[in-house]
């Protein structure tokens, strides 16, 4: 290869220090944020987040959105651990999604009486920042193994690009990201007891809190991990390799 586009700074410093490969040969392109479907529904006069927030009938509630598979990887069952312990609280969790391990969340969910741990069917990109917009914060979560300690989760950049806070139950950089960003809180994955407690006292902090938090993470978002502008540092990174064969 000419070169060599990672994802995360993990994948850069393991290509270095564990396969030798040249630095030179390596760049930095994450995954990124896209702010347009986002924008446009806030431009959108006939949507308000606060009016949806209503019809989905969480009014009186502080709502977590997790956004993503429901799989072994995501480990989900975490958060109806979570639920299970915060039912006299106003916080509900709010899945979206689809996966193998679903249907046995259901019927947790369900087996547990469950009301504060909320399922949806899948909806097309286009309308997903609906429900993220009427949401007080925005989950990004797996299983607690040290792969997953490299990774960027998608999901997150859809939350920052919808100026709200990160619930992250991912460690390594994606903790990193969240971080420095100042747009969240990181909660150690499969800890049951944090994520109960970081649940509570984010529940209690002021709105104005809140929209500074995911002020924040748009802001870096916008920064760092706009996807057009990574998109044409891509392509110069590319032109000039061809040009440099020629």
């Amino acid at each position: 290869a000419k070169l060599i586009n990672v994802l995360t700074p993990a994948f850069r410093d393991k290509l270095i220090n564990i396969k030798k490969v040249p630095p030179e040969k390596l760049i930095l392109i994450p995954n990124a944020a896209d702010f347009s479907l986002a924008e446009k529904i806030q431009n959108d006069s006939t949507f308000h987040a606060i009016n949806f927030k209503k019809k989905l009938g969480f009014e009186k509630n502080f709502v977590i959105t997790y956004v993503g598979a429901h799989g072994v990887a995501n480990h989900l069952i975490q958060l109806v651990d979570a639920a299970e312990k915060l039912k006299d609280t106003n916080i509900i969790f709010q899945l979206i999604g689809s996966g193998m391990k679903k249907g046995f969340l259901q019927k947790e969910v369900k087996k547990r009486n469950l009301s504060n741990l909320v399922f949806r069917d899948p909806v097309p990109k286009s309308e997903i920042f609906k429900f993220i917009l009427a949401s007080d914060m925005g989950a990004s979560v797996l299983k607690n193994v040290d792969t997953f300690k490299t990774i960027y989760s998608n999901k997150t950049f859809d939350y920052m690009s919808c100026k709200k806070p990160v619930f992250l139950l991912i460690d390594g950089v994606s903790r990193e990201l969240i971080e420095k960003a100042n747009c969240g809180v990181y909660v150690e994955p499969e800890n049951i007891k944090m994520i109960v407690e970081k649940a509570i006292e984010f529940s209690k902090i002021s709105n104005e809190e809140l929209y500074s938090l995911g002020l924040n993470g748009y802001n870096y978002a916008r920064k760092n991990f706009e996807r057009k502008s990574l998109s044409f540092k891509y392509i110069n990174l590319v032109s000039n390799i061809l040009k440099n064969e020629k």
